[in-house]
């Protein structure tokens, strides 16, 4: 039934059997919730209902899944100790790239500049790691973490100081150009 709920939220608007199965398993699922006797299960459904699965972070759910299973009755434990293994592993190389990227955002110095910018290396990053996750993505997702780690410092500096209404308009209508090009 879980699985059924999961698949519901890819059916398109106004596809009555997609929107059928997701009231029915939601309705059930809200009825599990409160299993004592099923508590992975139980956990399970609390965390999907919070929010669909294929909407979150793909790392940031394994991290939850490998926790999730560490507790479950029939734990493989090699295969438990695996899942931390690439865990532990991915996650060195994203640290180590953060650190690279860190270094990068450091030698411009715009956040020493621009003190009233705001310097979101990290968050930028996150927002990287979440389009492009696979370790092997690494230019991809440092080029995805500069662009927005700058686009946010001229948010802050065109929209936030420096214009004026019509100044803005102007640009904000250049922008809206630029992505409709494609």
């Amino acid at each position: 039934m879980l699985s059924l709920y999961e698949a519901s939220y890819y059916g398109f608007e106004r596809e009555s059997i997609m929107e059928e199965a997701w009231q029915f398993t939601t309705k059930h699922l809200k009825n599990l919730e409160n299993l004592d006797s099923e508590l992975n299960l139980a956990m399970e459904v609390k965390h999907a209902i919070e929010l669909p699965l294929h909407w979150r972070d793909s790392r940031l759910e394994a991290r939850w899944f490998i926790d999730v299973y560490e507790i479950s009755e029939d734990v493989n434990h090699i295969l438990l100790e695996f899942a931390k293994l690439d865990f532990n592993i991915v996650q060195g190389f994203y640290q180590q790239e953060l650190k690279e990227l860190s270094k990068w955002w450091e030698s411009y110095g715009l956040h020493k500049k621009l003190s009233f910018a705001r310097s979101r290396l990290v968050a930028s990053f996150l927002w990287g790691m979440g389009v492009v996750f696979k370790p092997r993505f690494k230019y991809c997702r440092g080029i995805a973490t500069k662009l927005v780690a700058i686009i946010t410092v001229i948010d802050d500096v065109v929209y936030d100081v420096y214009g004026t209404l019509p100044e803005l308009e102007l640009f904000t209508d250049a922008v809206d150009r630029l992505v409709e090009i494609k």
